[in-house]
């Protein structure tokens, strides 16, 4: 009786297996390339350019030949993709596959539901689309080139970092990350898988693996109905259903003043403003304290001046420069925490008990931060800040999880270092090392039919303004292996299919049409 794979995503172990036994062909074979649910696939010798000037349209009703010439290198020579050139390439491996196993060429992946923040506001990993924008590492805008489909059973981690935060990923998905070696060092990062980090977490008593901390998010400037601070003075120590702010601080009551706001004096009271009465009201902030969406989103400056109003009255900082927020409102801690984030720093939300005259007043969160740049305006408190020596700018993964398997969908970004954010803590994550450099990789078949025997032809684009050198065995791309219920009855190759590139050695041009 033949071996028969088991059904679902095929493991590395199954991949060894399969091979050995000659079920899947794969040549040169070299069981280092093997990953946790895949093979790392590297790049041939054969490239195929365009002539577009030999056709003035493509029409699909008669499609051009010779559109295409074919480059060979030799050695160490490379091919050079010019910036906005494509190409085709082809892989090193010839794959053949039997009659119940597919294959597919497939990206790194994340969980569907992963928010990520735009500049038009937050969406789920599901739902980006080409032509979308994200914010890459440095908090700027950058383009989705490419998207995948929706991928599924692939072999899934949790991963859970330094400020509580988590996010659900494939075995495969690269991580931008500073080892506990390139810390002491003073490397810069490197890329390394979840599965990489799953083996690796810990290094002596230390979590191994930091993600740096993102910059903070270039969200557009807001015409906003209220001054970013004295709102934050508001929420921090105003009447929950009056335009009234109780304060005893002279400094910040100057500064209301110094945004617009009338102030009269009275018992330390800032007096009713019928202007900004309304304005609350007109907002629906009276008798219902948060941080209105467009608050969140708006610029880098006025999120500072946000930050500082709350900051002012219902912060605090010790003489280590360790900072934090107080609300008894699990909507506004959760509000603070991403505000913080946004602003580059590592909130972390702790759950306390508020105590007042030894009575139990239920439960209250601390939002703690230590930040590296001014987050005050009074005076008393910017003196207690830190400004000074090192700070942690990273955050630490310290936990690697299994968990069932989900959804999950992988994307292409324009930023030269393929990185982009996710989640409400604002994480660095990104795709493929090559997209990293601006290089876009995609087969021209995402799937491998049964009964498949070849090479894969590869779509190479130059996204960059200057020219990528690529070298024969280069890795690539990567291919895993899926089982199907039966045995395909018309396997590719099947003498009543069209079946043109069965047997493709070189890159291929289309054959659409013959």
């Amino acid at each position: 009786m033949s071996e028969r794979a088991p059904t679902s995503v095929l493991s590395d172990g199954t991949i060894r297996r399969l091979v050995e036994s000659g079920r899947i062909k794969i040549d040169p074979w070299d069981p280092a390339l093997v990953q946790p649910a895949s093979v790392d696939l590297r790049l041939g010798d054969s490239f195929r350019v365009f002539h577009n000037h030999r056709a003035s349209a493509i029409d699909l009703r008669d499609p051009p030949s010779h559109l295409t010439e074919e480059v060979r290198v030799s050695g160490d020579e490379p091919f050079v993709i010019h910036p906005g050139e494509f190409a085709l390439g082809r892989t090193e491996e010839w794959v053949e596959l039997p009659e119940d196993i597919v294959a597919r060429i497939e990206g790194k992946a994340l969980a569907l539901d992963t928010h990520v923040p735009t500049p038009e506001g937050w969406k789920l990993m599901g739902e980006i689309e080409v032509g979308d924008e994200v914010f890459d590492h440095a908090g700027r805008p950058t383009t989705v080139l490419a998207t995948t489909e929706p991928m599924l059973e692939r072999p899934c981690r949790q991963l859970t970092f330094s400020d509580g935060e988590t996010i659900v990923a494939d075995l495969s998905h690269q991580w931008e990350v500073r080892t506990k070696t390139d810390r002491s060092r003073h490397l810069p990062p490197r890329v390394v898988t979840t599965a990489d980090i799953e083996r690796t977490l810990r290094s002596g008593r230390e979590y191994n693996h930091h993600v740096a901390l993102a910059e903070p998010v270039h969200y557009p400037e807001r015409d906003l109905p209220i001054p970013p601070y004295v709102l934050g003075v508001w929420l921090g120590d105003g009447t929950s259903t009056k335009a009234e702010i109780t304060s005893a601080d002279d400094q910040i009551l100057r500064e209301l003043e110094r945004e617009g706001c009338r102030v009269a004096v009275s018992a330390g009271r800032y007096a009713r403003n019928g202007s900004l009465s309304s304005r609350l009201r007109n907002a629906r902030l009276l008798g219902n304290k948060h941080i209105p969406r467009e608050y969140m989103q708006a610029s880098v400056t006025q999120r500072q001046a946000l930050l500082a109003g709350l900051m002012d009255t219902d912060g605090y900082v010790d003489k280590l420069g360790r900072c934090e927020l107080t609300t008894t409102s699990l909507r506004l801690a959760d509000q603070y925490r991403e505000l913080i984030a946004s602003l580059g720093f590592k909130p972390r939300v702790a759950r306390k008990t508020a105590w007042w005259n030894g009575k139990d007043c239920g439960p209250k969160w601390e939002v703690c931060f230590t930040p590296d740049r001014p987050v005050f305006r009074l005076s008393r408190k910017l003196e207690r800040q830190k400004t000074g020596g090192r700070f942690n700018l990273s955050r630490g993964v310290v936990g690697v999880e299994p968990v069932e398997s989900v959804p999950v969908r992988c994307i292409q970004v324009a930023s030269p270092r393929g990185v982009f954010l996710v989640t409400r803590s604002f994480i660095p994550t990104h795709n493929s090392s090559l997209g990293r450099l601006g290089l876009i990789v995609h087969a021209t078949a995402g799937f491998c039919d049964p009964g498949w025997k070849g090479t894969l032809t590869l779509e190479l684009a130059n996204l960059t303004r200057v020219p990528i050198r690529l070298y024969h065995k280069l890795p690539i791309a990567q291919l895993s292996f899926m089982t199907l219920d039966a045995p395909a009855e018309r396997p590719y190759g099947h003498a009543e299919l069209g079946s043109h590139y069965q047997g493709q050695v070189d890159a291929t041009a289309s054959r659409y049409g013959q």
